[in-house]
């Protein structure tokens, strides 16, 4: 099915969690099909946590990593003793959790550098080792946002890691895959616009082609779960397992999922015919670092994690304790409706 989906016949193909935090897990089934058809198959993800496993914001640095082989600045080899140091805290990334379990080594990638810079990087990496298709996950499908949805709150790392990944197509002409798994399950858009915009999508050409885990994948995401920390990516296992039909809470049942079988699939989209129709990562293709990126989403009125993770981080230190996801998504309310109100006053 993989060479299907890429065009031609794959010997090995890098799998990223390209929004940080769990959307590893997620990606784990694309990996596992990967390696059930025979091709070299490396899993890859994007290092930001989310703030309930780091509260320092913004995404993990390689030089913060520990049991880790730096490939510069930007890319690290892990596996599943892998942890990082943030401000004198230890922090384990959750493809270092999925390691772990699935015994092998993968690839770290921080997006704290340049999108030319992480991109250029990612692509000697690709070419060196003869990659032959780069497929990039993200589980819930914020990354197809527009910007000014309603539950939008978490598209910077998404959109970033987009940017980087059409960066490295254009060097290497490698081709770049974008998976959308369990659309909707992340709490931020729903799942019938996330299926919307993918149907606006395959009207340009860009559906590949679904799927859905198989028994077998299942048992590998049971036992991965057990030790990662994500909602998300557990939510596409549950609705896998069945049972389930209707809404769903998430963090802290602060907003809800709606969750069926449909929940457990990834639909997969040739990123060159896509991007065009992907407006958060072109304004960030020349973004300078994530807090730049942030910058040039918050002047659109795009409210991000990293908004929210700041917002985080300085209750912390005032009270020594991280929000309750009550307060957390009052924070994020407050947040939008500030950036609504600045962009209102800039446009006068």
């Amino acid at each position: 099915m993989l060479d299907e989906v890429v065009g031609f016949d794959v010997r090995s193909v890098l799998v990223i969690g390209i929004g940080g935090g769990g959307d590893v897990v997620g990606s784990t089934i694309t990996y596992s099909l990967a390696v059930n058809e025979g091709k070299e198959a490396v899993l890859g993800a994007v290092l930001w946590e989310r703030y309930v496993n780091d509260v320092v914001p913004g995404p993990i640095r390689v030089q913060e990593l520990r049991n880790a082989n730096a490939l510069g600045d930007y890319l690290a080899i892990v596996n599943g003793d892998t942890y990082a140091v943030r401000e004198g805290r230890r922090v384990i990334p959750q493809i270092a959790n999925v390691l772990s379990i699935i015994k092998d080594d993968g690839l770290g990638i921080s997006i704290s550098g340049s999108v030319s810079n992480v991109a250029k990087e990612l692509s000697d990496y690709v070419s060196r080792y003869g990659i032959d298709a780069v497929i990039g996950i993200d589980v819930g499908g914020d990354v197809l946002a527009l910007g000014n949805e309603d539950g939008l709150y978490s598209p910077l790392a998404d959109s970033y890691s987009v940017a980087v990944l059409s960066r490295l197509q254009d060097i290497t002409n490698v081709p770049v895959i974008l998976g959308v798994a369990g659309p909707g399950v992340d709490g931020e858009l729903d799942r019938d616009y996330v299926l919307m915009r993918i149907s606006q999508l395959a009207s340009k050409g860009a559906f590949l082609g679904a799927y859905g885990p198989t028994r077998n994948d299942l048992m590998i995401l049971e036992d991965i779960l057990s030790k990662a920390i994500t909602e998300a990516s557990g939510l596409v296992f549950r609705a896998a397992r069945g049972g389930y039909h209707g809404n769903v809470g998430i963090r802290g049942s602060t907003r809800y999922v709606r969750l069926d079988i449909s929940s457990s699939i990834t639909y997969y989209l040739d990123l060159k015919k896509a991007m065009s129709d992907l407006p958060l990562a072109n304004l960030l293709i020349d973004a300078k670092d994530p807090w730049d990126a942030m910058k040039i989403l918050n002047s659109r009125g795009v409210m991000t994690e990293l908004n929210f993770e700041e917002e985080v981080y300085r209750y912390y230190r005032a009270r020594s304790r991280i929000p309750s996801p009550e307060e957390a998504y009052s924070m994020i309310n407050e947040i939008r409706n500030r950036l609504k109100a600045q962009v209102q006053l800039m446009k006068g």
